[in-house]
């Protein structure tokens, strides 16, 4: 029971227990010899494990091994794996596929607002006016949240849905823009022009918190709602309607997901999103701001807790040598200063014989990472692949 889920267990967890006697589950190690798979003992594997690896590191450096870890363990699992790379490895080559399904959101949100992580907690939906919903499929992707955006809806709360689907959210929003799929961009600048135009910003806000409104309201004056209803296919009063919705909510958060990120404009669409809020005033606020939805269960956690090539534990820089130092006397090891390889780096670096060894806890790359033919290239190389 925690602030998040309020006693509300997720139906991923919830049947869960069926896995653990699945005919599928691996109960003991498996070695690869003579290109067959075949049971060994723990013991067997552990040392394989270890003389490799050393021998690797012994021949061509640590930084010929790499490892991803997973969004989808623990905080303890992740710390344990980041710091085994670089204090038992060597190596900095440490990631995990954050930077692949929610890339744009790091990158958009730190431009905007300084930190690429939810800018509100969960339980404030539960005392929102007005929730707005694009890209994200939230019963069936993240069925704790769902359910609480379901809860706030039934005590009073305005629901608007932009997806080009009918998820189940829709059955209970008081809007939804179905627009075509790829101009998330063009209803959002649809929305804040009809804010700007009706007199709904917050000046006060936006004189005293932000910068640069001049030009978002010079970007986005030609965005009449008119013009974005045949761009996107919706109704043009319905943009008005959601536009007012939103802008009129004393508590109003954003919830995005995929549906937003997934585009070679995703990082402009959290951008966009961010710029929304804000001219709105909704951001630093309870119950408001921009709540990105991650691909996996413990995104978050992994980045935080350091399983990143460039960020030890709590964002603290490889490449600022105080942080280095505090782990390196607090581990009693010497650290690497070497900056480590992205996912999508390591994979290039096994096919260009500079990464031998590659060690995955809990992740899959054949379906997480771009290029599926690259990384199946890669993986069949790699000297030493340990899953």
């Amino acid at each position: 029971f925690g602030p998040s889920n309020g006693g509300i267990l997720c139906v991923k967890g919830k049947f869960a227990y069926e896995f653990v006697n699945h005919p599928d589950r691996l109960k003991t190690p498996l070695i690869k010899k003579n290109g067959e798979f075949v049971e060994a003992s723990w013991e067997e594997a552990f040392d394989l494990i270890e003389n490799k690896m050393k021998s690797i590191k012994a021949q061509y450096g640590a930084d010929a091994l790499a490892g991803l870890s997973s969004a989808r363990v623990s905080n303890e699992e992740n710390y344990l794996f980041m710091k085994f790379m670089r204090a038992a490895i060597g190596t900095n080559n440490v990631d995990h596929c954050a930077r692949l399904c929610h890339a744009s959101t790091v990158a958009g949100l730190a431009s905007v607002l300084g930190s690429g992580a939810m800018t509100n907690s969960i339980p404030e939906v539960l005392d929102a006016d007005a929730i707005l919903v694009q890209g994200s499929n939230t019963t069936i992707a993240h069925p704790v949240l769902g359910t609480r955006i379901i809860q706030a809806v039934k005590k009073g709360a305005k629901l608007i849905v932009i997806d080009p689907r009918k998820i189940p959210l829709t059955e209970i929003a008081e809007i939804h823009l179905q627009i075509k799929p790829g101009t998330n961009i063009a209803i959002t600048n649809g929305m804040i022009n009809v804010i700007i135009e009706e007199g709904l910003a917050d000046m006060d806000y936006i004189n005293s918190r932000t910068e640069g409104f001049e030009e978002i309201k010079e970007m986005v004056k030609d965005y009449t709602p008119e013009k974005v209803a045949e761009i996107c296919g919706v109704d043009p009063e319905d943009i008005r309607k959601a536009a007012r919705l939103y802008a009129k909510a004393d508590k109003a958060p954003i919830y995005y997901s995929m549906g937003v990120t997934q585009f070679a404009s995703g990082t402009n669409g959290v951008i966009d999103m961010s710029n929304l809020c804000l001219v709105s005033g909704k951001m630093g606020k309870y119950g408001c701001g921009v709540n990105p939805l991650r691909g996996q269960n413990n995104v978050q956690g992994a980045c935080d807790l350091g399983a990143l090539p460039t960020d030890l534990t709590a964002y603290q820089k490889v490449a600022n040598p105080e942080a280095l130092k505090k782990f390196a006397d607090f581990w009693g090891v010497e650290l690497s200063a070497n900056k480590g390889l992205t996912v999508t780096e390591m994979m290039k670096a096994i096919t260009e014989d500079k990464v031998k060894s590659l060690f995955i806890m809990g992740e899959n790359p054949m379906i997480s990472d771009p290029d599926i033919n690259h990384v199946e290239e890669a993986l069949e190389k790699c000297e030493f692949l340990v899953v």
